[in-house]
């Protein structure tokens, strides 16, 4: 008897969102771990971030694309972190429009905000998570 099985190949694009440094994914030279692909709930680790998902976009469940052009330009956007302003900043910051303020932290301090927050996160190994 011959062991015959169907091999299928999909490209799905991974959308990650959520507190996670921005250099990680561009450094990271480590494989993801992916548990459950085939159902409605897929997990996913790469290396201490752990990620849970749901698929969009599947067939016949939103409209047809049609192509309509296309662009050279490409908008680089890094997350951050609003913060409530004290008094005492308020007052030697200046004013934009209105009651509108600017942030006299600046983003080097927003970023120190996330690895601190990223470092709070703990190294779950998401097979070890896995129940069943």
């Amino acid at each position: 008897m011959d062991d015959e099985w169907e091999e299928e190949e999909q490209l799905v694009v991974v959308e990650l969102s959520g507190i996670i440094n921005n250099d990680f994914l561009s450094k990271c030279r480590t494989t993801c771990k992916i548990l459950d692909i085939d159902s409605d709930k897929p997990m996913m680790q790469v290396g201490q971030y752990v990620f849970a998902g749901e698929y969009e976009g599947k067939a016949d469940s939103g409209p047809e694309l049609k192509y309509m052009c296309h662009t050279v330009k490409k908008l680089m956007m890094q997350r951050m972190f609003l913060t409530e302003k004290k008094e005492s900043e308020t007052n030697t910051a200046g004013s934009c429009d209105g009651d509108e303020q600017r942030d006299s932290a600046g983003p080097s301090s927003q970023v120190e905000n996330t690895r601190e927050t990223e470092d709070e996160i703990e190294n779950t190994d998401l097979e070890d998570s896995a129940v069943g």
